[in-house]
């Protein structure tokens, strides 16, 4: 077997669930896109603004999960007295009930459960308050249950965002499979230049998969998934025993449809 690009073949751990999920999503996409080509290109029509980088976009939800906080906190010491004396204090109280919106919808991305804290502790606490002393504090009800209200759907919000998605489901069941496989320390992967080649590290038995035949090759943080047919080989970068990374990212760019995938920002 001629001396190429190799790697060896071990277990994936969990935690690289998300980046092989991303890649299997590019890949229905990619396919997708060969089959509508002019929906996608509406598409890309409709979603032509550049997006901002990750980086950034990271920095500017932090930024809003901190101004969210303080504006939480400043319509609450303004919509307790304000609700209290709603004739004479109607301008504080419409500035509140419009901070606490505000507030809501600058932290439900990043800090629903803040969010979902603050508006549960608060609501009880005007609640119970009210109710112990109905006659002088039950107006203290309605911004109690607008905190619960809002405090409720953080956590339905946080729920639903932490839903798996199908790609997810894949993603876990390639991690599951690839414990399943027997021998698995003996198997190995090369890249020639004739193709892949899958092997237990003879010539016996082994499968040459050639680069036309390829779909594409995802490289992720840690992974490089090359995909054939509705065959997905993934392995880790840390598994590479014979070659560089650099080395073999312009081999295979020069053969094959080759892409880097940044980590997503959720």
């Amino acid at each position: 077997m001629e001396s190429g690009f190799l790697f060896g073949v071990t277990l994936i751990d969990d935690a690289l669930t998300p980046q092989l999920s991303q890649v299997l999503e590019r890949c229905t996409q990619l396919a997708s896109r060969k089959r509508l080509p002019v929906l996608w290109r509406f598409s890309d029509w409709l979603n032509r603004v550049p997006k901002a980088d990750p980086e950034a976009l990271k920095k500017r939800r932090k930024r809003e999960a901190v101004l969210g906080a303080v504006l939480w906190a400043v319509s609450m010491f303004l919509l307790v007295p304000s609700v209290m004396e709603p004739k004479t204090l109607t301008g504080p109280l419409v500035l509140s009930v419009v901070g606490f919106l505000m507030s809501c919808a600058a932290m439900k991305s990043t800090k629903r459960r803040l969010m979902a804290g603050l508006n549960l502790a608060m609501g009880a606490f005007l609640c119970l308050g009210a109710l112990l002393a109905f006659e002088e504090l039950k107006a203290l009800l309605v911004p109690g249950v607008l905190c619960l209200a809002a405090g409720v759907w953080a956590l339905a919000g946080k729920r639903l965002h932490w839903k798996e998605s199908c790609f997810d489901r894949q993603a876990r069941e390639l991690v599951r499979q690839r414990g399943t496989v027997t021998n698995l320390e003996s198997a190995q992967v090369e890249f020639t230049e004739e193709g892949m080649v899958l092997s237990d590290g003879t010539d016996v038995g082994a499968q040459c998969f050639e680069y036309p035949e390829f779909f594409f090759v995802a490289e992720t943080q840690a992974l490089l998934v090359p995909v054939c047919g509705q065959r997905a080989v993934v392995l880790q970068k840390k598994d590479l025993r014979e070659g560089s990374m650099e080395q073999l990212r312009v081999f295979l760019q020069e053969r094959v449809s080759y892409e880097r995938l940044k980590t997503q920002i959720k």
